[in-house]
């Protein structure tokens, strides 16, 4: 199992190259290699997540190999760069994420007919980008896989969106390029602040990365906060520049104006990759440096974070119920999600660490789905406007009932996934806030309205007449809806199958930051 990250990291490319060489018009040929270049490394993800190790905190199953070296980096000393793998509790999870959420959406793009080998070979690619950003083990390798997924994204939006995709695919680049320059600014000043306090320390702390105390590796970064404090002063300005590139990548109030925009004119697939596992990595962000590395700095931002928090929470979930489109519904639905986050992660809780992850989790699974429902009742109904549906439980039962198993699932109905990650959310941040937790909760009865309202007027009511004749879910479509439905009962009524996962790591950040 030491090289089986750097494998699933790999074989998407490999798989996206072999696509490369395909003849144009092999569409079924680049379907299937595709399909196949997602699946083993999702089949590997799952291997992994199986032989996890639940009583160990440090990274899992490394990988790690010279990249290369920069010479004077330190003090005169040399830098090496590695490129290494590692998982914890809370990227395991997001790996296995990518992993289900990229094959199913290879299934969904076998509706794609333009442009066929472009498309899969650039899936393919932001698929290694994914696993390569939640799966590295070093800032560098981190850096340059997410650097990858910009690219992908950018191109998969500009390519086949709607008639506003360029558009959206600029604002898409410049929001995440802007994200990901502030981000490199906070991941380069991180680890030269722990230097110097590593350096200054050593008389009297064992360091173990010594006398080269300059490290892009996490691992030891995460040792080295073990053992040092860097002072209260360079952690506010570092957590800061960290919030602001969080708040950018995740689409958070004031800067959330490029997703809505994204989502609607990217086409089905591209959205299932991005709203299902890419819009994770910004709080995934926040886990791995800002709050595990950073623990002064969460402490004294802590009201600030969770006031961000409710700001998403209400401001998403309002205008979603003015949202006329599914697919800006859904993006507003997010944005309200992921501010639930931000406020657990504000409240310093085990509990709310756990709950953080558990709720990226399922988001992707509950998103994904969503958009892959609404994806279908668009192919046969050509529309994604609200207004203009109605009635489809008679013509598309199957559709529509997947559909509403999603839309609750978002809601937080017991026994569905989305019950168990908002239940632990709001018990972390009642502990903290039991104001600000109480405000935020009104976002359930504001999901809950949005949500089936938007249910009611596009599956029941009067049919539109003018909606053409229309046929239920193929079988290539039983696929994803089968196992995305499954995962999401899975996780709901056995929410152990991912707590018991995340639970070491959440209980030593949670130590760290004094939760």
């Amino acid at each position: 199992m030491e090289d089986v990250l750097l494998l699933i990291v790999v074989i998407p490319l490999i798989a996206g190259l072999f696509v490369l060489a395909m003849p144009a018009r092999s569409h079924g040929v680049i379907r299937a290699i595709g399909l196949i270049g997602a699946l083993i490394p999702a089949c590997f993800a799952l291997a992994a997540y199986l032989a996890f190790d639940q009583r160990q905190i440090n990274l899992q199953f490394p990988f790690t190999t010279t990249w290369m070296s920069i010479a004077n980096a330190y003090n005169s000393l040399t830098l090496h760069i590695n490129l290494g793998f590692g998982v914890d509790g809370i990227s395991m999870p997001l790996v296995m994420l990518v992993g289900v959420v990229s094959t199913l959406t290879m299934i969904r793009s076998f509706k794609v007919t333009e442009r066929v080998k472009s498309h899969y070979f650039w899936l393919l690619f932001l698929t290694m980008g994914m696993y390569g950003v939640f799966a590295a083990s070093g800032i560098f390798t981190f850096f340059f896989f997410l650097e990858s997924t910009l690219v992908a994204g950018y191109l998969l939006i500009n390519i086949w969106g709607g008639e506003k995709r360029h558009y959206a695919a600029t604002k898409f680049l410049i929001y995440r390029g802007l994200a990901s320059v502030v981000l490199l600014a906070g991941l380069i000043g991180l680890a030269y602040v722990y230097a110097s306090t590593a350096q200054a320390a050593s008389n009297s702390v064992f360091i173990p990365n010594a006398p080269n105390f300059l490290t892009f590796s996490i691992s030891q970064l995460l040792t080295e906060a073990q053992l040092i404090h860097i002072p209260a002063a360079s952690q506010d300005v570092l957590f800061l520049v960290f919030l602001l590139a969080v708040l950018m990548e995740e689409a958070f109030v004031p800067f959330h104006t490029w997703l809505p925009d994204t989502h609607e004119q990217s086409d089905t697939g591209t959205n299932m990759m991005i709203g299902g596992a890419l819009m994770k990595i910004g709080l995934y962000v926040m886990l791995r440096f800002a709050v595990s590395m950073l623990p002064l700095g969460l402490a004294h931002y802590a009201t600030w974070l969770a006031v961000l928090g409710l700001v998403s929470i209400l401001y998403g979930a309002i205008v979603a119920i003015a949202s006329k489109d599914w697919r800006r519904l859904i993006a507003f639905s997010s944005i309200s999600h992921m501010g639930l986050v931000l406020l657990a992660i504000g409240s310093m809780q085990e509990i709310g660490i756990q709950g953080a992850v558990f709720m990226l989790v399922s988001s992707g699974l509950l998103t994904a789905l969503l958009f892959f429902t609404v994806g279908a009742q668009a192919d046969r109904t050509g529309t994604y406007k609200i207004e203009n549906l109605g009635g489809l439980s008679k013509s598309l039962p199957v559709i529509s009932g997947v559909m509403l198993v999603a839309a609750l699932g978002s809601v937080g109905l017991p026994g569905l996934s989305g019950f168990i990650s908002e239940f632990s959310l709001f018990v972390g941040g009642f502990a903290a806030f039991p104001t600000l937790s109480a405000l935020a909760s009104l976002s359930m009865i504001l999901a809950a309205f949005y949500l089936l309202w938007a249910m009611q007027r596009t599956t029941f009511g009067p049919a539109n007449q003018a909606l053409p004749d229309m046929v239920d879910a193929d079988v290539i479509e039983y696929v994803p809806m089968v196992i995305l439905v499954a995962l999401v009962v899975l996780l709901g009524v056995f929410p152990g199958v991912l707590g018991d996962v995340v639970h070491g790591t959440a209980q030593a950040i949670a130590a760290r930051i004094g939760g």
